[in-house]
């Protein structure tokens, strides 16, 4: 895909200077990956800085330009990397980082080092003269399985509500892909992923399964969770982009089919036991990585021919042998069913609903009482246990004449903010907004003027904390 028609010369010797064709594919799915990362700054809020996006071209470029001019001895553009690097800066998440703050160095070293490791397997991995892993997706997965979700995640399964940018996102991405992959002859590839994952996916959903999600109030389960999966962004951009690499992929139509086929159904059964979306997308980057690594080892193993009845009772046994095999995984991603009663406590604030962004659920008026009275119910009980705690150090301050304590004591309770049992809450603001690390959405309950209340909703809302701005 490269001309070298040109030289360049260092210290007196001339070096040929390879540069990529307009027809190159690594161009074009460059423009898609930047088209979408362009998108996601200015439609989808993706945390993710300039900065940290740099990082990522700029350590995978650096390190193409050095090792293939130390071993070609050409001067390169590293087309490859580049991609690389920005698939990485794509998927790779750093908790912290805030949108908007473009030039945010937030965990540099992660988007380096996940750079760093992502190219250099193509070199230091290999079988038969070719690297074996796709680059992005093994530094990927080595980063999230070392640093965890507090230091790394990956992005989002779900971008935001269906409008006008998400329409024109999918369109980039199925158009595009479409596009190149029929070019190059692997569109199997993303047709046989898909279909697998969506039928396995099915199964998984009718056992119940669910995980929790920032972008989500409680557990994400049901059709719903089926729905998300398979229409994903962040799974689209995986099946076009990521499995398909050509440098990885079987040569022959059956065998792709075969790998395809292979991603998915481990896709499936990785996710299964996944609680969180954290663990859930790493399940699915390490599908890949598995199947990968495990070709290698299948090319070595000879070739047994046998008979098609008794492959047609292999494959039976070994679908019943799956599908048991995502029942059991998936027992401990079951939701909890049991529902904590609603704390009614009399009358309730007055409740204002405010626009909530970043996360999926729609916060209706029922919803909102609900949280509301739950909050009134937690305030009445803490400042219920404080008088107590109160009366009862009173008394035996009292009991020994310590009067400094006492009026210390004293001038603390009267500075209290908290005034439920007068059923002084007026007004309460609630919204909700996307949960924290890998907890689900939480909602968010401004009392009038004075405390702000943040709670873990999806069961019975509990308060959590509690500031008073300006106190």
């Amino acid at each position: 895909m490269t001309a070298p028609s040109r030289t360049l010369r260092i210290r007196g010797t001339d070096y040929p200077l390879l540069l990529p064709t307009p027809r190159d594919p690594r161009l074009h799915l460059a423009a898609i990956i930047f088209s979408l990362q362009i998108l996601g700054q200015v439609a989808f809020e993706f945390r993710l800085s300039i900065s940290q996006i740099l990082i990522s071209l700029l350590t995978c470029a650096v390190l193409e330009v050095a090792i293939t001019f130390r071993l070609q001895h050409v001067v390169m553009w590293p087309a490859s990397a580049l991609l690389t690097g920005n698939s990485v800066a794509f998927i790779l998440r750093v908790p912290g980082t805030e949108h908007g703050d473009w030039w945010s160095m937030n965990g540099w070293w992660i988007f380096a080092g996940t750079a760093a490791i992502s190219l250099l397997s193509k070199y230091a991995i290999k079988f038969r003269g070719s690297h074996i892993f796709n680059p992005s997706n093994f530094g990927l997965v080595v980063c999230f399985l070392l640093l965890g979700p507090e230091h790394a995640e990956p992005l989002d399964f779900w971008w935001g509500p269906m409008s006008p940018w998400m329409a024109l996102a999918l369109a980039i991405i199925v158009i595009g892909g479409l596009a190149i992959l029929t070019r190059l002859r692997l569109l199997v590839i993303a047709v046989s992923f898909w279909v697998t994952f969506a039928a396995a996916l099915a199964v998984l959903m009718a056992f119940g399964h669910a995980f929790t999600a920032r972008w989500h109030v409680g557990p994400v389960t049901g059709h719903y969770f089926w729905w998300v999966l398979v229409t994903s962004p962040e799974v689209l951009v995986f099946l076009f982009f990521m499995i398909t690499d050509p440098k990885t992929t079987p040569k022959s139509r059956r065998g792709r089919a075969i790998y395809a086929v292979s991603i998915g159904l481990l896709s499936v059964l990785l996710i299964a036991p996944a609680t969180t979306e954290f663990w859930a997308k790493v399940a699915l980057l390490g599908a890949l990585a598995i199947v990968c690594a495990a070709r290698p080892l299948l090319a070595l193993v000879p070739r047994i021919h046998f008979d098609r009845r008794v492959l047609v009772a292999f494959g039976a046994a070994a679908l019943v042998a799956y599908t048991g095999a995502i029942a059991g995984a998936g027992i401990r991603a079951r939701p909890d069913t049991s529902v904590a009663p609603l704390a009614q406590t009399g009358r309730l604030p007055q409740i204002e609903i405010e626009p909530s962004k970043g996360v999926q659920t729609k916060l209706d008026q029922k919803s909102a009482r609900a949280i509301a009275a739950d909050l009134v119910y937690d305030l009445r009980r803490q400042t219920d246990a404080l008088s107590h705690r109160n009366r009862n150090e009173l008394n035996r301050i009292a009991t020994f004449d310590r009067l400094p304590q006492l009026r210390q004591l004293i001038r603390n309770a009267d500075g209290m903010p908290i005034t439920v049992p007068s059923y002084r809450l007026d007004r309460m603001r609630v919204w909700l907004e996307p949960g924290h690390g890998q907890g689900a959405a939480i909602a968010v309950a401004a009392l009038e003027g004075k405390q702000q209340l943040t709670v873990y909703t999806g069961r019975r809302a509990q308060l959590v904390s509690r500031a008073a701005p300006g106190s």
